[in-house]
């Protein structure tokens, strides 16, 4: 396995296990790889019209802080302390009084909770009425599956809610919660939370996460293809359900 990737994963292995050092790294590898700069830039483009303007947000699992270089109204906190976070605090035990947050943005973050519940109570508590939690979180599709199951170092297990290990907040996590929350037991979700409504969903990013190598594995295209790249995403786009990597979530409280 190693003879096939280069300089970026021994780097993740020399900080696997450490928290703070793993998210460091996530930052330095966005910073270096123009492919996954587009793919941020481009969901970050996605949730911006949902995001208040001048009202409280803050971004949950903010890790690295790449959201501040493109949203400059927005709070970000992790559980994890880094350099790029305003603040370190628990999302299912926000330092918020009750119904004063604007927007809860969270870019794939929703699947390495632990406890789902804990954390939608807590969103219900802290946002205001019309308060929005935007999320951009992993898809498991047709095609993504068996990419996320053999090639991922995160766990995707589609008949559980539950996370395996409880050992670190960055490696700790399910795949597929997302899926099972919004889509397969979707139902369930909108019977618990009754006053969370979904009001827009978007299933998307059939290649570009894969072919930029994430950030464990080298980018399987050049620069200069990105363009290309951009306009075979566009043309896919329709197809999302069945093959796309990545979903969109909006929701809003009555």
């Amino acid at each position: 396995m190693k003879k096939i990737l280069p300089h970026i994963y021994s780097k993740v292995q020399t900080v696997w296990g450490n928290d703070v050092e793993m998210l460091i790294l996530e930052r330095e590898t966005i910073n270096s790889k123009p492919i996954l700069q587009l793919l941020w830039r481009g969901w970050y483009k996605e949730i911006e019209p949902f995001i208040s303007k001048d009202g409280l947000n803050i971004e949950v699992g903010a890790g690295g802080g790449y959201a501040s270089t493109y949203f400059k109204n927005l709070i970000q906190t992790d559980v994890v302390k880094t350099p790029h976070i305003n603040m370190c605090c628990d999302a299912s035990a926000f330092p918020f009084k009750d119904s004063v947050l604007d927007t809860i943005v969270m870019i794939a973050v929703l699947h390495h909770f632990k406890n789902i519940d804990e954390f939608f109570n807590e969103a219900r508590r802290v946002l205001k009425k019309g308060g929005r939690i935007l999320m951009v979180e992993p898809y498991v599709s047709y095609l993504s599956y068996p990419v996320w199951k053999l090639f991922h170092y995160e766990g995707c297990n589609l008949k559980s809610l539950s996370i395996d290990s409880n050992e670190h907040a960055r490696i700790d996590a399910n795949i597929a919660i997302p899926t099972i929350l919004f889509k397969k037991k979707r139902k369930q979700f909108e019977k618990n939370y009754a006053d969370l409504k979904i009001i827009h969903e978007n299933y998307h990013t059939v290649f570009h996460f894969f072919v930029s190598g994430g950030y464990t594995y080298p980018s399987l295209i050049p620069k200069f293809l990105l363009p290309n790249l951009v306009k075979i995403e566009k043309t896919l786009q329709p197809l999302g359900k069945w093959f796309g990597s990545f979903m969109t979530v909006i929701i809003q409280k009555d």
